[in-house]
């Protein structure tokens, strides 16, 4: 027997993942099965793998971020050079808006009634360091840098070396499109769309109008904020499997490397061999989840032949 048919085996017969290849073994061979303990031994670890990735999703969150913009002091209006002894006080994160993927909620949080972002930026970190990858547009320029400088300013802990997938950027490098926008490419795609706002004008309600006002804005603000992570969820659903992933979800919660790096799934083909100009031979394959496609080595084909 293969190990896709031990595997197929455990499927029918979970009760045998507990149990040692020897017996695995013992129980194929009553059955009039022929099965060596090497590919026991790896079908009950791919079988166990598979069943701690059901149990454990890997934390991967899509968030987005609004901020306040920066005060300084001029002379007179008209062109002018603003250095740093002009500025007032900092830009605060007005608004955050996350979620998990695979989930359907989306979480929103705003600064607190005086215009500080202390709490807000407390509470979000809790979730944020707890991420094995986050996703954005244009996040690795601005959204991840913004969180870490107002953890700086907080003194609060935040994990500056977690992995980002950054939509925008890696768009840049692999298309030629007209624009880079999201909405452009929510619109290229056929997904849904970002909302429009009143622009400045809501910046101004919020930072500098009335009470009514302000709560008009904020209110307007938190429904953008809030379709813009919808938006981005789909539009990365859409353009994964053209994108490298910088983290493997599959060896994160467990399986082998030749499980798909996007979603950890094992339902995977070779999609084609072919050879570095060194003469290293790599295999290129497909999930068949998400149509991801991504290298392994030979040695590690050869072992999911076994």
């Amino acid at each position: 027997m293969t190990v896709k048919q031990i595997r197929e085996f455990l499927d029918n017969k979970p009760g045998y993942k507990k149990e040692g290849a020897k017996r695995l073994a013992v129980k194929l061979t009553a059955d009039g099965y022929t099965a060596s303990m090497k590919s026991c031994k790896r079908a009950l670890r791919e079988a166990r793998a598979t069943d701690k990735y059901n149990s454990k999703q890997a934390r991967v969150m899509i968030y987005d971020i609004e901020t306040s913009r920066q005060r300084a002091d001029v002379w007179w209006s008209g062109k002018q050079y603003i250095n740093g002894n002009n500025l007032v006080g900092d830009p605060n994160v007005i608004s955050i808006a996350y979620k998990w993927l695979g989930e359907e909620e989306v979480h929103c949080l705003k600064w607190d009634k005086n215009m500080c972002d202390k709490k807000m930026i407390t509470t979000f970190l809790r979730e944020y360091n707890q991420a094995d990858m986050v996703i954005g547009y244009n996040n690795d320029r601005f959204d991840n840098k913004w969180i870490n400088t107002r953890a700086l300013k907080h003194s609060l802990e935040v994990n500056t070396l977690v992995k980002s997938f950054d939509i925008m950027k890696q768009s840049k490098s692999i298309f030629r499109l007209p624009s880079y926008s999201m909405n452009y490419l929510a619109k290229f795609l056929g997904v849904q769309t970002k909302l429009q706002h009143g622009g400045l004008a809501m910046w101004d309600a919020i930072q500098y109008g009335t009470k009514k006002e302000g709560k008009k804005a904020m209110k307007m603000m938190l429904e953008y904020n809030i379709q813009d992570i919808i938006v981005t969820e789909q539009v990365f659903l859409k353009v994964r499997s053209y994108m490298k992933m910088p983290i493997h979800l599959g060896v994160m919660v467990g399986q082998a490397k030749t499980s798909c790096p996007s979603c950890g799934g094992s339902h995977v083909k070779l999609h084609k061999t072919t050879v570095t100009a060194a003469g290293t031979v790599q295999h290129i394959m497909k999930c068949k989840d998400d149509n991801v496609k991504f290298k392994i080595s030979n040695s590690q084909y050869l072992k999911m032949e076994d």
